[in-house]
């Protein structure tokens, strides 16, 4: 399928970036609203390198000749309905599929209704990778006790969202495959079944079953896709946060990364931060934290992009700002930065904690 990307905005970079690992998919075109202000940018706006991508606004007649697709980001639920029902009419008229990453109930109820008087395809509800890679606690069975997970999980989590998890499990998952590992993996963001691979999604959020309940059939459902898939390494991305954030935003009390985390015990766990400049004392403090809330190590820190905007903090919704990437000073810990993920030193140092744990061997 050779599509157009809309909304694109920031969120989607990370996607763009890793391109070539999606499944059955051609990005041809990113399309932005005016108001999003990114029109005649780069792909890759925020970043140095160039993508090749120049964001348009819109398209010409004769630019819909070379796409077939139009596949709909998260981004979509930042606009106005009335906006996005007027544009994403004009862009289904010239498109015979869409596909549709905005899981939110009211906007998958109209695309749906907007597609079938379009007569065009919806491909919605993971049709891209099947059935198998969602997760539904409902058909996984209990287990009488906890599985061993025998091949080596690497875990990302964050102190908070937006901190760059999904760029970093793209990362690993690009390294490992490229180096000539079989991988398994769960990611934070629905854009993983574009990958091929298996999102945790709603059903992570399901009160059908009482907390130890649902651990113990993540737990199965993690030892199932072992059995099924035979994977080398599985690469897992817990969502939301590891604690609150504010009384506010308190992204779920960090309860999936404590499910999760009971779940499965990982063998290197890597966890991002805001944007900013910490002290040996804050990282030791995460590290006890993670340890006594989770049972889990904290084998090194990432200091991603972005940071809340101070005058959000107050309001329903956190925004967030870029910045620049800080020069990470010497410390007694190992902390990483955007430039480590441009080369292989954070892969090479994840390989290396393994080879330490004597639970991995490299090719």
């Amino acid at each position: 399928m050779k599509a157009v990307i809309y909304p694109y905005d920031f969120e989607f970079i990370s996607t763009l970036k890793y391109r070539d690992m999606l499944k059955d998919i051609e990005i041809v075109y990113l399309l932005s609203p005016m108001g999003f202000g990114n029109s005649g940018r780069d792909g890759y706006y925020l970043q140095d390198e160039k993508s090749g991508y120049i964001i348009k606004s819109e398209l010409a007649d004769d630019e819909y000749a070379n796409i077939d697709t139009l596949l709909i980001t998260e981004s979509i639920l930042k606009l106005p309905i009335t906006d996005r029902i007027e544009e994403l009419d004009k862009i289904l008229s010239k498109c015979s599929y869409v596909v549709n990453m905005a899981y939110e109930n009211d906007f998958s109820k109209m695309i749906g209704k907007l597609c079938q008087r379009k007569d065009v395809k919806l491909i919605d509800n993971f049709d891209l990778v099947g059935n198998k890679k969602v997760i539904n606690l409902n058909s996984v069975g209990l287990p009488s006790e906890r599985n061993r997970i025998n091949t080596p999980v690497i875990a990302v989590c964050g102190l908070a969202p937006m901190t760059q998890k999904f760029d970093l499990q793209l990362y690993f998952r690009n390294q490992l495959l490229h180096n000539g590992y079989k991988v398994s993996q769960i990611g934070t963001k629905q854009n993983s079944q574009l990958f091929g691979f298996h999102t945790w999604g709603e059903p992570l959020y399901d009160n059908t079953f009482p907390e130890t309940e649902k651990i113990a059939r993540i737990n199965q459902f993690i030892k199932d896709i072992e059995a099924e898939e035979k994977p080398d390494v599985f690469i897992i991305g817990i969502p939301d946060a590891l604690v609150p954030y504010t009384h506010k935003h308190t992204f779920r009390y960090g309860i999936p990364a404590f499910e999760i985390f009971n779940a499965v015990s990982p063998d290197f766990t890597i966890m991002s931060l805001f944007n900013g400049e910490y002290t040996d004392e804050f990282y030791e403090e995460m590290i006890k934290l993670c340890n006594y809330k989770f049972n889990i190590d904290i084998d090194c820190f990432y200091n991603s992009h972005f940071v809340p905007i101070s005058l959000s903090i107050n309001a329903n919704d956190l925004s967030y700002s870029f910045a620049r990437r800080k020069t990470i000073a010497e410390g007694k810990y190992q902390v990483f930065n955007s430039e480590c993920i441009e080369s292989k030193e954070l892969y090479d140092y994840m390989i290396g904690c393994l080879q330490q744990y004597g639970r991995f061997k490299s090719y």
